[in-house]
């Protein structure tokens, strides 16, 4: 119980200070146009998504048919990353409607990660 609180203050941590990082960025005179600023929101998106995949295995991780769920993270891992290469390179452009989207959804991930966490446990059990 002590590594798992003491692995979850360290992952808060890590949060705040990127979080923060990513602020204190925002304000500095890159330019509105700015493809990493834009494409911040969806890096929240794949933040949310890691943590709650890290906090699901280590709840459930011994769980055979966890398995299934992990291979299915796995496989999302590469168009997740491409997507993330093209929003980066300009390739896919991104509007404020989709930042304010991605924002969202890295919140609607987020945020209620308990109740994620309950379903992912009623299907492994």
């Amino acid at each position: 119980m002590g590594e798992s609180k003491e692995h979850d203050k360290l992952k808060e941590t890590f949060i705040f200070i990127l979080l923060f990082a990513l602020i204190v960025l925002r304000f500095f005179p890159i330019g509105e146009d700015n493809t990493f600023i834009k494409s911040v929101g969806y890096i929240g998106v794949l933040f949310a998504l890691v943590d709650l995949y890290l906090d699901a295995d280590r709840r459930y991780g011994k769980i055979d048919k966890f398995n299934i769920l992990r291979g299915i993270c796995y496989l999302l891992i590469v168009p997740l990353a491409v997507i993330l290469v093209l929003l980066l390179t300009g390739t896919i452009p991104i509007n404020a409607t989709w930042s304010d989207v991605f924002t969202l959804l890295a919140l609607l991930i987020s945020l209620p990660e308990e109740l994620y966490l309950t379903w992912i446990g009623k299907y492994v059990k």
